[in-house]
């Protein structure tokens, strides 16, 4: 007898931001599962969803289960910790005396807690 057609579904949390293809099949089926829309660490860094392969014509199910972690990737801008200085200094200010410090952050989320590199001098914030 030949292999029953079966359809093959995406179910779970956030599943929608994945697709499969190709959606049914006979037989043996390569499942290719895709990015739908845009991922953010930031906002969700793991998914776990399910695939389920139905036969169209018994009640027989097969199912597995797809967790993928997300690595996250810093694309947070460096941020400045004011957007304006402003130094008075005398003319005759010797080469190599620091002007201001200036503190600038660049924040990415890890799991648990947030991390912020900090770039800075050695000089009191103005």
């Amino acid at each position: 007898a030949p292999n029953s057609m079966f359809d093959i579904q995406l179910v779970g949390n956030n599943s929608e931001h994945f697709t499969i293809s190709p959606t049914s099949g006979q037989g043996k089926v390569d499942i290719r599962v895709r990015v739908a829309l845009p991922l953010d660490f930031e906002r969700i860094a793991h998914y776990e969803f399910s695939l389920f392969a139905n036969e169209t014509s018994s009640d027989h199910v097969g199912f597995a289960r797809v967790k993928i972690d997300l690595i996250n990737e810093n694309d947070n801008r460096p941020v400045f910790s004011q957007s304006l200085y402003n130094v008075s200094l005398f003319e005759n200010a010797s080469v190599g005396l620091i002007v201001a410090g200036i503190v600038c952050k660049n924040c990415i989320h890890l799991r648990t807690p947030r991390l912020c590199v900090e770039l800075e001098n050695n000089a009191p914030e103005i």
